[in-house]
């Protein structure tokens, strides 16, 4: 009985992934190629001065202006830190279970000062005083917190004065609560 040589055809397989291998490493050179030739070619033509007109070098002049830009207003009106008086507002003021939590933005920068609260019921009549200090933040100030208990002041339209000193300024911000 004859033998068959078995012929061995994993040498095919490995031809054709040799040959995809070179042919990904030439699709990849030419993009590398084209990416970097396109920039190159801009930069030459960036850093070239002169151009060549009949193989005489001519030098291109170009004159660029130099404009300055508009300063940038970022609002509207005088500069708080300016004025004579200091102002802001009540930005919270709600009862927050047993206390009346008010809270108080100052327009100006202030590093430090005093801010004093009055709560004055429907005739007028000061129910609670406290005083706390002025915290700066990063363009304007705040006063620390105000934290009431609402055992003594009681309930209904209590008016809200907050009176603010610092150095030779003064101002106060009035607002009022429905408790």
């Amino acid at each position: 009985m004859a033998k068959k040589q078995k012929r061995n055809k994993k040498w095919i397989s490995w031809l054709i992934i040799l040959i995809l291998f070179i042919a990904a490493a030439v699709v990849a050179y030419l993009v590398w190629d084209n990416y970097f030739r396109d920039k190159d070619d801009n930069r030459q033509r960036e850093e070239t001065p002169t151009s060549v007109v009949e193989n005489k070098p001519v030098e291109t002049t170009e004159t660029t202006e130099i404009t300055e830009k508009p300063k940038v207003v970022q609002y509207d009106g005088d500069d708080p830190n300016t004025a004579e008086q200091l102002s802001g507002a009540i930005t919270h003021a709600e009862v927050s279970g047993e206390s009346l939590m008010i809270r108080v933005n100052i327009d100006q920068y202030l590093e430090e000062g005093e801010c004093e609260l009055k709560l004055l019921d429907s005739s007028g009549t000061i129910i609670y005083s406290d005083l706390t200090v002025i915290m700066g933040n990063v363009a304007t100030s705040t006063c620390e917190g105000f934290d009431v208990p609402v055992s003594e002041i009681g309930s209904g339209i209590t008016e809200i004065r907050v009176g603010l000193s610092a150095g030779e300024k003064s101002g106060e911000i009035r607002g009022e609560v429905d408790i």
